[in-house]
């Protein structure tokens, strides 16, 4: 089959969440295609693997796609949910680093970042660790102000809350800089 009739199948499976018949034509162009293979095929065969639950694929997919462009931001923030995901949580947390000091504008980072961060306090209960939660989750709701609405666990109260109205609970806590968020 010509390439451009699998990324064709490759798109519209993606399109209508068929992702095991994504991955499908994404095997086909692979096997049929491999020297012909750009960012995006490889890409998206990464992104039918993370939608698959197939997490360790998926990081070997991203890792091939960075290796076309090493700058790609999604490719980052996608590898590192996947190594979230793998309970890699470090790994992940200096991949989403990588992926912010490329563009700090990009909100998936921060999101996971802010898990991170959670997970941190909740264990240690350090509180620069909070502070960093806190600004992680900002820059998240300043970029992607839909996902306001979207729950998450007070780890200082106990209590579920709109990512809105935890900001507001802990709107005392001071702002900080992308370098002092992005430290380990």
């Amino acid at each position: 089959m010509k390439i451009d009739d699998l990324r064709h199948l490759v798109d519209l499976h993606f399109d209508k969440e068929e992702y095991s018949d994504a991955m499908e034509s994404c095997v086909t162009l692979a096997a049929e295609h491999a020297p012909e293979m750009t960012f995006d095929d490889i890409f998206k065969k990464g992104l039918c693997h993370l939608k698959l639950n197939e997490d360790a694929e998926a990081v070997g997919c991203f890792n091939k796609a960075l290796e076309k462009e090493p700058g790609n931001v999604m490719a980052l923030a996608n590898k590192g949910v996947c190594l979230f995901n793998m309970g890699r949580i470090e790994d992940a947390f200096k991949v989403f680093n990588q992926a912010i000091k490329l563009n700090p504008n990009v909100f998936p980072p921060w999101y996971y970042i802010g898990l991170y961060y959670t997970k941190i306090f909740s264990e240690s209960g350090d509180l620069k660790a909070m502070e960093k939660l806190v600004n992680a989750f900002r820059q998240v709701v300043t970029m992607a102000s839909d996902i306001g609405g979207f729950p998450i666990h007070d780890p200082v109260k106990g209590i579920d809350y709109r990512i809105e109205t935890f900001l507001l609970v802990h709107s005392d806590i001071r702002e900080m800089s992308i370098d002092e968020l992005t430290a380990f």
